[in-house]
């Protein structure tokens, strides 16, 4: 016999033969004709030299071969059934699985807490394990499958990648409570003419602010005066607290700094457009249950800590 030109269909006929000793039993298991379920044994018989089974009073007994392949076969169908109903479903109280997931600094800040709450909760035997790549890199993880997902102020990673908003974020300023000019509120030449922090981390919306002050002032001729350039949140609360600088962050990631730190957090005395928080991931892993699963999941904690409060433009 060549393995190779076995059509591995005959093995399920083989199995039901087996299980109910009866070629008609075994057809309507299969949902085949007597005739059909008869021709495919026969198929096996010529394939493996072998009767397989014999008709006598009692049913279909099977041979000596037909017993010893019994075991294998039947282990082998029962494997695979399980294994393509877990592919099909996810048990998240049950599940063992690593989850990796590219995850903007601001949004580890903000929303790690409550999705990490919630994951330790439904699925304790998840791990999740938070990468730090270039965006490029990252992209090409999530299409050779190394990586789940994407979240945070992403742009659009564009063909063969789903997105998914979360809502809408706006902007916020963000200066010492000690500030030597700015206090409760902040006016537009108070805050062309403080210094600013320029934060720009590897994965984030912020590479679009400078575009959007810009158009919002270039009628005036008008650029921030940038006195501090980072690229990393670590640190930058209790630096901003401690001196004059102005910092101009989402408005997430601002409320989390007072938090931290003694600042306060302004509007924007001017009004700038929104974007989009959201989570983005290759086409391959759409219909994955346990890719659906988390992305409900960050969708539900990233919802949560929605900010929409903040004081009144002064």
């Amino acid at each position: 016999m060549n393995f190779n030109t076995l059509d591995l269909n005959l093995l399920l006929v083989f199995d039901a033969v087996m299980r109910t000793r009866s070629v008609t039993q075994a057809g309507e298991k299969l949902g085949l004709s007597q005739s059909a379920t008869s021709n495919s044994l026969q198929r096996l018989r010529d394939a493996l030299g072998d009767p397989l089974f014999v008709r006598t009073p009692r049913g279909m007994e099977p041979s000596a071969l037909a017993m010893e392949l019994e075991l294998p076969i039947r282990g082998t169908l029962d494997q695979l059934r399980a294994t393509l109903q877990r592919t099909q479903s996810f048990e998240p109280a049950t599940a063992r699985r690593t989850l990796r997931v590219l995850m903007s600094d601001i949004a580890q800040l903000v929303h790690m807490p409550a999705l990490v709450a919630r994951l330790r909760r439904d699925a304790p035997g998840v791990h999740l394990e938070n990468v730090a790549l270039p965006l490029r890199e990252a992209k090409e993880a999530m299409v050779n499958g190394e990586l789940d997902l994407a979240m945070g102020f992403l742009p659009d990673l564009g063909a063969d990648f789903h997105r998914q908003s979360l809502f809408s974020e706006s902007w916020a300023c963000v200066v010492s409570k000690s500030h030597p000019v700015i206090g409760e509120t902040l006016s537009s030449a108070q805050y062309l003419d403080a210094v600013h922090v320029s934060y720009h981390p590897a994965v984030a919306i912020h590479s679009i602010l400078d575009q959007l002050l810009e158009t919002q002032f270039s009628s005036r001729g008008i650029k921030r005066h940038i006195g501090l350039s980072v690229p990393y949140w670590s640190g930058l609360a209790s630096t901003v607290a401690g001196c004059d600088l102005i910092l101009t962050a989402p408005v997430g990631l601002a409320v989390a700094m007072r938090q931290l730190a003694e600042v306060r957090v302004l509007p924007l005395p001017f009004e700038l457009p929104k974007f989009d928080l959201c989570i983005q991931w290759h086409t391959r892993m759409h219909r994955d249950p346990a890719n659906q699963w988390f992305r409900d999941l960050c969708a539900q904690s990233y919802r949560a800590k929605e900010v929409t409060e903040l004081p009144a433009r002064g």
